[in-house]
């Protein structure tokens, strides 16, 4: 009678789950989530492969209405375990926290599992300036690199910008003195876009292809193995040492 009545009031309030709701395989109801996806086409890919790669060979069977708070952190666990670093997983823990969110809005499940479970610690680190490559080293990189490539280094260096970011840059987005950071670029499949910096067949050139090539370019000049992205820190670096307001860089 109790269970009655509160499934009737939750009817009304339009918070009833009917149980049968759930009672869907995680692998089949990914598989209709991304289908239904609004998203772009490199978001897409990234959902699908996190989905195919590291979540539904562990979860797939069990229907989304099983999967517990445990099961979450014990994907973590596996996944660190394998030497995910905490920025991979805590980017496979946004997807999974997507999917079951799409699940609690369509009332097949009350409450996401994802975010039950324990909270990931992705712990900040400090920028060592000692650690950023020197202006001469920037030059060796970018010169090795090559002439197709050297303008997405001097962007990444002066400018701060992401290897996507770069990438996207057109002429007209210079005026007056200031950059204006109007798109990026990321890879996707089946994508044949023209672009201001390109690869040597004049197409598309991706973030992963700077990469390889930088790490080439480390390689032989037997440089610290650093990365682009510190590029990024050593511009943030510059600014503030020169008297720009940590709000003016970060904004």
């Amino acid at each position: 009678m109790d269970f009655a009545t509160k499934m009737e009031n939750d009817k009304r309030e339009n918070t009833y789950i009917d149980p049968a709701a759930g009672k869907v395989s995680l692998r089949r109801y990914v598989d209709d989530w991304l289908t239904g996806s609004v998203v772009s086409a490199g978001t897409w890919e990234s959902y699908e492969r996190i989905m195919r790669l590291h979540i539904v060979p562990h979860l797939g069977r069990k229907t989304i209405s099983q999967v517990t708070a445990a099961d979450v952190e014990a994907l973590y666990s596996r996944w660190t375990k394998d030497g995910a670093k905490p920025n991979t997983v805590e980017s496979r823990s946004i997807t999974l926290s997507a999917l079951f969110s799409h699940a609690v809005r369509h009332k097949r499940i009350s409450s996401s599992p994802v975010k039950e479970a324990e909270k990931l610690e992705n712990k900040v680190i400090p920028v060592d300036e000692r650690n950023l490559p020197s202006l001469e080293e920037i030059q060796a990189i970018a010169s090795s690199m090559g002439p197709r490539l050297e303008p997405a280094v001097w962007l990444m260096a002066c400018c701060g910008l992401r290897i996507g970011e770069s990438l996207g840059v057109f002429p007209e987005d210079f005026g007056e003195g200031v950059l204006r950071v109007r798109r990026q670029i990321v890879r996707y499949q089946g994508s044949d876009r023209r672009l201001p910096i390109r690869n040597h067949a004049g197409g598309m050139t991706h973030p992963g292809l700077v990469r390889n090539s930088w790490d080439r370019a480390i390689k032989r000049l037997g440089l610290s193995a650093y990365t682009p992205h510190d590029l990024r820190h050593k511009w943030a670096t510059v600014t503030l040492t020169n008297g720009v307001s940590i709000h003016e860089v970060s904004r």
